[in-house]
């Protein structure tokens, strides 16, 4: 009975004695440390082999991207091996990704750009009727101003309902101009626009990218 009263009693301060270094332990290194061996085991790692092939090709596509270039230019480093099947097939991905998106992206300015020469030509149109209203007007007014003279009451009343009329028209043609001037301006604003999103969309991926070469 006395010797396994003395074991427990042992056992009992051995779990004491752990239990102190536990807590010196914690408070010793606190939250900090905590942080810390977190922050380590976090620590981005690059990536290799075909991985980081395959993330080179698309950082050279989406830097073709930024820059506007015809082709992608491959780095070095995969310049000297692109014979490899697997990195020609990346190559080749990435080349037909490029044409691809170069493509929509001149469709869609394209279109935009019809729309602002129906809108010009709308507007020219609509500015030239306003021109030849006001040269008619002014003939009008000329014409009134020798029937007062006469005392010419019929004609007077003609060129009373003439005027009239060339008044509207002119009118008309101002308000339509200026509808055609906004319809340029906010398509002007929306070619901005479209090349903007554009540019962000490729720093974007650009960036990304990046990011996954680094490990992060």
């Amino acid at each position: 009975m006395e010797a396994t009263s003395k074991r427990q009693r042992s056992l009992n301060d051995d779990a004491a004695a752990a239990l102190r270094r536990a807590v010196g332990f914690a408070g010793l290194f606190g939250l900090g440390g905590v942080a810390a061996i977190a922050c380590t085991a976090r620590t981005p790692q690059p990536v290799a082999g075909v991985a980081a092939d395959r993330l080179l090709v698309q950082e050279a596509l989406w830097t073709a991207e930024a820059s506007g270039a015809p082709a992608i230019a491959l780095p070095r480093a995969l310049a000297v091996r692109r014979a490899d099947p697997a990195i020609a097939a990346e190559l080749a991905a990435a080349q037909r990704r490029l044409v691809a998106d170069r493509g929509a992206a001149a469709a869609g300015r394209d279109a935009v750009i019809r729309r602002m020469d129906e809108a010009r030509a709308d507007r020219d149109l609509h500015e030239a009727q306003r021109t030849v209203a006001a040269l008619k007007l002014d003939q009008a007014y000329a014409q009134r101003e020798a029937a007062e003279q006469r005392h010419d009451a019929a004609a007077l009343a003609a060129l009373d309902a003439q005027t009239k009329m060339l008044k509207i028209e002119a009118a008309r043609a101002t308000g339509a101009s200026a509808r055609a001037s906004r319809t340029l301006n906010a398509l002007n604003a929306r070619m901005l626009a479209m090349a903007t999103a554009e540019h962000a969309r490729v720093a974007h991926e650009l960036e990304a990218v990046r990011n996954k070469l680094r490990g992060a």
